[in-house]
């Protein structure tokens, strides 16, 4: 197979996705159908998380002005600029995309948040960040994709200070996912507690399976529209998506969860 046959990597993916989801009217239009009241305003999300998890997760952070987070697969800096916005601390994204870090550091400026934000392409396994230099970290449904789980979860714990706080969504099976191509966690307690950190809670958001179920059935029912707004072959792999996501419904669970660093 040549170079230019090549399947798409992650970086790659996920670039044309951050673009076309600002772009999109019926991609936003399917989100606040499925998500309602529960629609998290202002974070254009890309994501499966709901308003009331951010909420959840915001003061669980325990930020206050003069904090960093780290937002580890941050994307086009949606959900790390709603908790910077809402808590004064100082911000750094960290994402494999090149197109969503560019959008997020748009997205700041726009929020009057450039001076106390910064966002860099990079690996959430191995940020280049200094040792315990964040108070606290988020990443928002992105372990699923990250094959080397205990890679990421060790890094975690060297980039927070000893106290500071993880909060991340993601699913949790059994086993490989061959769909996603990445080994997976039926349960991230127990790496959390060898990887050096208590964990405070671990919990399924109460809506979450009929929230995702409606905007995969969304992104399904929406692909033609979208196709007038995007490449037909995004279009088509959003749609790939939302089947994939209802086919895996009944082997995963998500979740939230908020650990501190011994």
């Amino acid at each position: 197979m040549s170079d230019s046959a090549q399947p798409p990597n992650l970086a790659d993916r996920f670039n044309d996705r951050h673009a076309m989801r600002l772009r999109s009217a019926t991609w936003e239009r399917v989100y606040r159908t499925a998500f309602g009241d529960d629609y998290p305003e202002g974070t254009s999300m890309n994501g499966w998380y709901a308003r009331t998890t951010l909420e959840r997760l915001c003061p669980a952070l325990r930020l206050t002005r003069g904090c960093t987070l780290a937002d580890l697969g941050c994307g086009h800096g949606g959900p790390g600029l709603w908790v910077a916005n809402r808590t004064g601390a100082d911000l750094i994204g960290i994402d494999l995309s090149s197109v969503g870090v560019a959008l997020a550091a748009e997205h700041a400026r726009k929020l009057g948040l450039g001076k106390q934000t910064r966002f860099q392409v990079g690996d959430l396994t191995s940020t280049g960040l200094p040792d315990a230099s964040c108070d606290a970290v988020m990443s928002l449904d992105v372990l699923l994709f990250v094959p080397d789980k205990p890679a990421a979860v060790r890094e975690f714990a060297r980039i927070l200070r000893t106290g500071g706080i993880l909060a991340f969504t993601t699913w949790e099976q059994s086993g490989h996912s061959a769909r996603i191509g990445a080994e997976q966690l039926a349960d991230h307690r127990p790496l959390l507690e060898t990887s050096g950190f208590t964990v405070e809670s671990h919990e399924e958001p109460a809506d979450w399976r009929r929230q995702q179920t409606a905007l995969a059935e969304g992104l399904i029912a929406a692909q033609e529209d979208m196709s007038k707004e995007m490449e037909p072959a995004t279009a088509a792999a959003l749609a790939a998506m939302g089947r994939g996501v209802l086919d895996d419904m009944t082997v995963r669970r998500y979740v939230c969860v908020v650990a501190q660093k011994l």
